[in-house]
């Protein structure tokens, strides 16, 4: 090329316009932070109410707790005061994320509510965290670049639902301290272990299925947040317990007294309740069916069905107690929560082997199992049932009052609950069953103690607590959305 042409070309190139520099895109998103944290993602709730110094998963952790009230969920951390997931105040912690978003700097302005405008930021630094009452918001990122902008407007409801777990064992997660696997890993029946519980009084666990559905319904979706009231507890009754205090767990309030002291004036969202199975006698009818023959047609030597001819006549006499028992619990949560939905969980099937057919179990025979599924469990009984006896003799028994899941589905028409059959069905109506005797099929814990944990038996183990986990935020996610 000659000097002349190399001129001419290098003056074409000059005289061409610049490239203009890319202008800034804003990219935004927002959420909240959780309410039940999972600080180590096991699948259970970590609150801030203590952890163990040591081996808290182990079968014998340190009983020096660490921890408690520094506003930091620990992994395996009890829940606050063995009842809340996370603290409930009048603002909720939400993250606005320009992390897409290409620029120089960003700043947030968000109205609704209340309003709150972000100093300039980086963009490296592309989260801010902010605190908001609930409420319907606008979030507007705008992203600089030297004198150009980009922006980006999001609406959203910063809402955190207030969910309250209340009942007995099967709500309370009983046989189920948070360091169980150790304990079914590595022990026996007269292994030394401590259990780890949430609250010891009232063998309370964040293992239970109404802690794992909170849990669950928290990770759904990363626009509200789900705070667990858990004022369960181990031994409950309607009277003794949920709507009396529960003395002999050394409760001095009930559990809806509680519940109402943990919210602290805060809307209630959403009630889940077991309760039913100690006010009719279900530890008497067990210890009964233990040491007796034929023990459905036999008189029971403790409370409450000590006195009644027979188990089959004061089971009937108290299932016929309990609709009487549910209104007054209805009317006791009207003033709690009013308007908030109750979600009373069905009974699981304890009764059947891995084939479906009755167990048998200890000393206890298939046509026990056979009775106690179709006088105390299914939720459509079938009256008279013929209970056969060792002698292959047929007694008639009819059923007035029903069974107890049919005596909670009753609460649907009666009060308006929406009962959760769904912690029945999986177990009850599958062709394989899931009861104490079906092998690597259990849900339900046989004898696996004569220590700590010898009230597990006859109690949802690992897998049964997870199928009944996934059966309530089921039911609740469509009354909560």
């Amino acid at each position: 090329m000659s000097l002349t042409a190399g001129l001419s070309l290098a003056f074409l190139l000059s005289a061409l316009p610049a490239q203009a520099a890319p202008g800034p895109i804003a990219k935004a998103g927002w959420s909240m932070a959780p309410q039940s944290k999972d600080a180590n993602g096991d699948g259970f709730i970590d609150g801030d109410g203590g952890v163990p110094s040591r081996g808290a998963l182990s079968l014998t952790p340190s009983s020096t707790m660490i921890g408690a009230g520094n506003r930091i969920a620990q992994p395996n951390e009890r829940l606050i005061g063995g009842s809340l997931s996370w603290y409930l105040g009048s603002t909720y912690t939400v993250i606005l994320d320009a992390c897409g978003s290409t620029g120089d700097s960003y700043t947030w302005k968000v109205t609704g509510q209340t309003s709150v405008r972000t100093p300039p930021r980086a963009i490296k630094k592309c989260t801010s965290t902010i605190s908001l009452p609930e409420g319907d918001y606008s979030f507007t990122l705008t992203v600089k670049s030297g004198r150009m902008s980009s922006h980006r407007t999001l609406r959203g409801t910063v809402r955190n639902y207030v969910m309250v777990s209340m009942g007995d064992s099967y709500a309370s997660g009983e046989g189920n301290p948070r360091n169980i696997d150790a304990y079914l890993e590595q022990a026996g029946l007269f292994t030394t272990f401590t259990p780890y519980w949430d609250d010891t009084a009232c063998a309370r666990s964040t293992h239970s299925a109404p802690a794992r559905a909170a849990l669950e319904l928290e990770k759904s979706s990363p626009h509200f947040s789900v705070t667990l009231i858990d004022v369960s507890c181990s031994g409950a009754t309607v009277n003794s317990g949920v709507i009396g205090a529960q003395t002999r767990a050394r409760q001095t309030a009930s559990q809806v007294e509680q519940a109402r002291a943990l919210a602290a004036g805060h809307r209630i969202d959403a009630i889940t309740m077991s309760v039913g199975g100690n006010d009719i006698g279900f530890g008497a009818i067990l210890q009964t069916c233990a040491l007796q023959v034929n023990c459905p047609t036999q008189p029971a030597s403790t409370p409450p069905l000590k006195g009644y001819p027979t188990v089959q006549a004061g089971a009937q006499a108290l299932l016929a107690t309990l609709p009487a028992k549910y209104a007054a619990v209805n009317a006791a949560l009207a003033g709690l929560a009013p308007g908030a939905p109750v979600f009373p969980t069905m009974y699981p099937d304890i009764t059947r082997d891995a084939d479906g057919s009755p167990c048998s179990y200890l000393t206890m025979t298939p046509s026990d199992f056979a009775w106690a599924r179709s006088t105390l469990l299914v939720p459509d009984p079938q009256s008279p049932y013929s209970y056969t006896t060792t002698t292959r003799g047929a007694v008639p028994m009819d059923l007035p009052a029903g069974t107890l899941n049919s005596q909670i589905a009753a609460t649907q028409g009666a009060l308006g609950w929406a009962d959760i059959a769904g912690t029945w069905g999986a177990s009850g109506n599958s062709d394989v069953g899931h009861g104490v005797c079906a092998g690597d099929q259990a849900w339900t814990f046989g004898l696996i103690s004569l220590g700590p944990l010898a009230a597990a038996a006859f109690h949802p183990n690992p897998k049964g607590l997870q199928v009944m986990g996934k059966a309530i935020p089921a039911a609740l996610s469509t009354r909560l959305r």
